[in-house]
């Protein structure tokens, strides 16, 4: 398969417009020396025949008068002038009767050019060879008194003298031509590397540079307004396949944080479904062994054995708690109710206290009296004693409850004054089952997936962030769809 030959820019613009210039300009030099040959040749050819003329008169007098040797003088006096080759006269018959210059040097005194000039009669002129040389010759009839034709003069001029004139002219414009021609061609080449080369070139590179996979790269804006347009149309293109793949990589992290969501709502379904189980086969034993344990505290008096009986219980009891949990991670749907939000605060205060040491936090409620949600009232409850469970663990010394207000819903934020949590532990694990920062055996890591697991079932969002105080703060945020 053969190479296409493709031409470069520099090459289309010699060719489609410096050389149709160079040659048109070549063309005019052509027509105008042709033309300045003409005129130079015509005014040649009227010098000899003014110069003819001039002397026919005194000739004539001079054959009337028989007088030759004037007639010799004034041939001889006409060669002197140096633009006259030869001259000749030439009788009636057209026989030379007096000659000077080159037309001596002829072989013959007959010339038969003259011959046909007497017969004529009239001015003429034509080019001939005299004495192996080729002159113009121009004839002009001298007549007598009568009018009648008595001899005819010929003045010659090289024929050399015509075009040696215009040969030099001929040279000077050629070479002008060429010389000018070349220096044209640099102009042109140079004002092209200049106007368009470099740019191009530049334009290029940013090209490659593209190619290359360095998108940040912009073409510089030219000077010409056709590159210029073409510069601002390569960024252009250039922006816009930024902002596609900005938009591809924004939609990607979408999809990925989507696929992420669906792989946890079903490993969380999973889960559920798995601990619903694992909470049915537990719950059965645990109540027979309270109930046993129970039954032996009443029929036995040992102190030592009553102490063993209630510790026994007290685990039961832990192990029930877990599994009541276990059973609500596992629930989904809510069915809700209008109910005073300070009021079920209050009752989730109250049963947290119970389970704290003697030296409880202090918690602080800052809830609007007439303050009314609309919550699945045992599934909210379930939160907000996880919630405060965990605050009250945390804590140094002071908890706080805060209600607001939002334009599109209502939030519930708990706060704690304790330590918070480690800088390598990221907020979002907090919310994963199993996953606790609490001491082996104090923790089920159950309670914030459940709380995020009921906010979730209710529509709303839960937030983790640093506390103003120093802990941890959970925020609580709800939609006005579930509001009064």
């Amino acid at each position: 398969m053969t190479k296409k030959y493709r031409m470069t820019l520099a090459m289309r613009i010699l060719l489609l417009v410096f050389i149709p210039l160079w040659a048109l300009s070549g063309a005019s030099i052509g027509i105008g020396t042709h033309y300045m040959a003409e005129q130079q040749t015509r005014k040649l050819k009227d010098d000899i025949k003014l110069i003819a003329r001039a002397i026919r008169v005194p000739i004539g007098e001079a054959i009337n008068q028989g007088d030759l040797a004037t007639v010799q003088r004034t041939l001889d006096a006409v060669f002197s002038l140096g633009q006259v080759y030869g001259a000749s006269v030439y009788n009636g018959e057209g026989q030379r009767i007096a000659a000077a210059g080159i037309a001596r040097q002829e072989d013959t005194a007959d010339n038969p050019l003259a011959q046909q000039m007497v017969r004529v009669g009239q001015d003429g002129d034509a080019y001939q060879h005299q004495a192996g040389r080729r002159v113009f010759s121009h004839f002009v009839p001298v007549t007598d008194e009568t009018g009648k034709i008595s001899s005819m003069v010929e003045v010659t001029r090289r024929a050399s003298d015509f075009s040696s004139t215009m040969d030099r002219i001929a040279y000077w414009a050629w070479g002008s031509w060429g010389i000018v021609g070349l220096l044209t061609f640099g102009i042109v080449l140079l004002g092209y590397r200049q106007a368009v080369g470099r740019q191009v070139a530049n334009l290029t590179a940013v090209m490659a540079d593209v190619g290359r996979g360095q998108l940040s790269v912009r073409a510089p804006q030219s000077s010409a307004t056709e590159l210029g347009t073409i510069a601002k149309a390569f960024n252009q293109m250039l922006d816009d396949m930024a902002r596609a793949q900005a938009s591809i990589a924004a939609h990607q992290a979408q999809e990925i944080k989507l696929n992420q969501q669906l792989e946890r709502q079903e490993r969380m379904a999973a889960l559920g479904r798995l601990v619903s189980g694992i909470a049915h086969e537990l719950g059965a034993p645990l109540n027979v062994i309270d109930g046993r344990a129970r039954r032996l505290t009443r029929n036995n008096d040992d102190p030592l054995a009553l102490r063993e009986l209630d510790a026994i219980r007290g685990q039961v009891q832990r192990l029930t708690r877990i599994v009541h949990q276990l059973l609500d991670f596992s629930r989904s749907g809510a069915q809700r109710e209008t109910l005073q939000l300070l009021e079920m605060v209050q009752a989730a205060v109250d049963s947290v206290k119970h389970e704290l040491a003697p030296q409880p936090p202090q918690i602080t409620l800052d809830i609007a009296d007439n303050a009314v949600v609309t919550v699945d009232p045992a599934r909210f409850e379930l939160v907000l004693v996880n919630l405060l469970r965990n605050a009250c663990q945390a804590a140094e010394s002071h908890v706080g409850v805060v209600y607001q207000t939002q334009p599109d819903g209502w939030s519930l934020s708990i706060w704690d004054d304790g330590a918070g949590i480690a800088a390598d532990i990221e907020p979002q694990q907090l919310l994963e089952p199993f996953f606790t920062t609490k001491p082996k055996g104090q923790g089920t890591g159950l309670g914030l997936a459940i709380v995020h697991n009921i906010v979730s079932d209710h529509h709303g969002e839960l937030r983790l962030s640093r506390a103003d105080a120093g802990g941890l703060q959970v925020s609580l945020r709800f939609p006005e769809e579930i509001t009064s």
